[in-house]
Order: C-alpha cells, then sequence, then structure tokens
C-alpha cells in the first residue's frame, strides 16, 4: 500500500499569512484534510502533521515523517503578496519530487487556478531553501 506524510503548514500560535478575514494555517489544514480523505478513498495510507490547530516544531515533523517511511510528502501552504496562482516546490535534484509537483500542478490547473511553476530554491550554500524538502528521506513537495 502506498503510503503519503502531509503536513498541514503553521498553525496554533504561527497564523502564517493573514488577509481577507483568513488565517493561512485554517487554509492548509482544511486542504490537508481533504487531500487525506481523498488518497485514503483510494487505498493509501496516510500520516499527517496535524489534524487540529496546533504548532507543530519542524524538527519534529521531519522526526515523524522520516520514521514514518512515506513513499511522497507533501507540505501544503498557501502564500500571500504578488502573483496569482499556485506554484509547487520541490527537490533541486528533480526526481520522484519534481514529478510529484508536476502533476499537482497539472490538477490544480484542471481546477482553473492558474499555475506559476513546478520549482526549485537554494540556499547559498547549494542545499534546498526548505527545510521539509532538504531534511526528508522521502521525495518530497
Amino acid at each position: 500500500m502506498a503510503k503519503v506524510y502531509l503536513a498541514a503548514g503553521h498553525g496554533g500560535a504561527d497564523p502564517g499569512a493573514v488577509g481577507n478575514g483568513l488565517k493561512e494555517k485554517d487554509l492548509n489544514l482544511a486542504i490537508t484534510l481533504a487531500c487525506r480523505d481523498v488518497l485514503e478513498w483510494h487505498g493509501v495510507s496516510v500520516k499527517m502533521s496535524r489534524v487540529k490547530d496546533v504548532e507543530i516544531p519542524w524538527e519534529q515533523e521531519v522526526r515523524e515523517c522520516n520514521s514514518y517511511d512515506p513513499d511522497l510528502a507533501v507540505n501544503i501552504h498557501n502564500n500571500a503578496g504578488k502573483g496569482d496562482g499556485a506554484e509547487v516546490f520541490h527537490h533541486y535534484g528533480g526526481g520522484t519530487g519534481k514529478t510529484l509537483a508536476e502533476n499537482i500542478l497539472k490538477e490544480i490547473v484542471a481546477l482553473g487556478q492558474n499555475s506559476r511553476g513546478a520549482k526549485t530554491r537554494r540556499l547559498d550554500s547549494g542545499a534546498d531553501y526548505y527545510y521539509f524538502i532538504r531534511e526528508l528521506s522521502a521525495p518530497s513537495v
């Protein structure tokens, strides 16, 4: 059985982006719960970072994910600011994470949202910018 780890970004005292009466942490959790439900309906085993409004330290999230040893890992966020559309970040080395990012974007576009692309982001050291992607054993976005 396929295994997926889903992380709902922010939570607890950390609301993430706030605007138009919405908090990113709430949107992230709602989307993550919906993804869990669809994946489980399709027979995928899912572990989530959180199922309620609590803050999970990044280090704990990564430990839990690596311990679960999933086939894929997804960390869901909603950015605020300039631009219109969805973007999905993946490991700079490409591979399964890049394929996952491209497939997620394809489905988002099918729902009517604009795509800002499958992207990578690196630190000056050359490592992945995002802790979640950098520290996980599983392909992740």
